[in-house]
Parts: C-alpha cells; sequence; structure tokens
C-alpha cells in the first residue's frame, strides 16, 4: 500500500501547486501544506488503527488523509482572496 499512498501525496502536491498558481498563492508553500495536509493524517491512522491488524487500514489511512488534504484545500485555500 505504500506505493499508493506516495502516488497519492504526489497528486495531492500537484493539485495544490496548480491551485495556488491560479489564486495567485505561494505555489511551493502550498503544494508543501498539501503533502503535509495529506501525510500526517495518513501515517496517524496507520500507526493508531493499523497496529489493530483491521482489513483495509491502510486503504482507510488513504481515503482518512485524502478527505483531511481536501479539507484544507477547499477550507483554507479556496478561500484566498486574489491579490488586487
Amino acid at each position: 500500500m505504500g506505493a499508493i499512498g506516495g502516488i497519492v501525496s504526489i497528486a495531492f502536491i500537484v493539485w495544490f501547486y496548480l491551485t495556488a498558481e491560479k489564486k495567485k498563492a505561494p505555489a511551493i508553500q502550498w503544494a508543501i501544506a498539501g503533502f503535509i495536509s495529506y501525510i500526517v493524517p495518513f501515517l496517524v491512522w496507520v500507526k493508531l488503527i493499523g497496529s489493530k491488524k483491521m482489513p483495509f487500514s491502510a486503504s482507510l489511512g488513504i481515503l482518512f488523509g485524502a478527505a483531511c488534504a481536501f479539507l484544507v484545500l477547499t477550507f483554507v485555500l479556496k478561500r484566498l482572496k486574489q491579490p488586487e
């Protein structure tokens, strides 16, 4: 499941970067924020739930991390006002 998690993290980096460029926000910083907003919840999920030998725990961790990153993108980046 590590390869899929890595691909998803790269996808969030690119998505945050491109969205930040459209908003004329600092794209590199937002790409890093996209990575962090995905990987931290993913790792927390895997460490807390994955240790219980729950079926599909890594897949659920990917979904949990993706949901957290999506929420950060929606409620923070997309609400930035563009510079005038």
